[in-house]
């Protein structure tokens, strides 16, 4: 009871989850129902651990968030490896673990996603990434970065850019960047893209989706 009493009272903890929440009780009750099984407090803590690892990376190697990236797909396949009783078993996919876990991003989200990463073509209407599409080039970025292959080509916007394109008066801004799209088993190709998502926006995709994957199991 102590150790479970000291999570849920943990202020690192709560720091963390206090942005998905809107009171402290509901925050609070949700830790707890996370404690009552081991899965889902592994993947409460998992979800925490894995996302303060991507937010340090940026004091390590500032503006490259294809390392970010490295981190937040890990806490997605691992979630929902625990979530799907897979954890051990390495006959079953990263990729298809972590298109289980985006299975239950809000609508919400996946409209944020569909704004602001986006194709940069001319014709407008076909601007908008599949949320599948915007996924699998993420899933990508993890992958160049992991294997050392491309750690650098790939960007997000910064708080401070999107602070002074704001400041400016702009409505419309973002990056221009690069990323791989393709059918698997085929040679990839590079696409522009333009992107109006920051680092924090695209992290908060992925927690609210680790909670939502954590509530199935409630």
């Amino acid at each position: 009871m102590a150790v479970k009493e000291a999570i849920i009272e943990d202020e690192d903890l709560n720091n963390f989850l206090s942005p998905f929440f809107d009171s402290e009780a509901n925050q609070k009750n949700f830790i707890r129902k996370c404690l009552l099984k081991l899965k889902t407090r592994r993947m409460l803590l998992r979800t925490h651990w894995y996302a303060e690892i991507a937010d340090g990376l940026d004091v390590v190697r500032s503006n490259r968030p294809a390392l970010q990236i490295i981190f937040l797909m890990s806490l997605a396949e691992g979630v929902a490896r625990l979530r799907t009783g897979v954890m051990d078993d390495d006959t079953v996919s990263s990729r298809k673990m972590i298109f289980e876990f985006f299975k239950f991003t809000s609508i919400d989200d996946k409209k944020v996603l569909a704004q602001k990463f986006q194709r940069a073509l001319l014709a407008p209407k076909h601007h908008k990434l599949r949320f599948h599409s915007a996924i699998s080039i993420l899933y990508d970025i993890r992958n160049r970065a992991v294997h050392g292959d491309d750690f650098y080509s790939f960007s997000l916007l910064g708080e401070k850019q999107k602070k002074e394109f704001v400041d400016g008066g702009y409505t419309h801004y973002g990056i221009m960047t690069t990323g791989f799209l393709g059918k698997r088993g085929k040679k990839k190709r590079r696409v522009a893209l333009d992107i109006v998502l920051t680092y924090n926006d695209l992290r908060a995709i992925v927690v609210r989706t680790a909670l939502e994957n954590i509530r199935t199991l409630f």
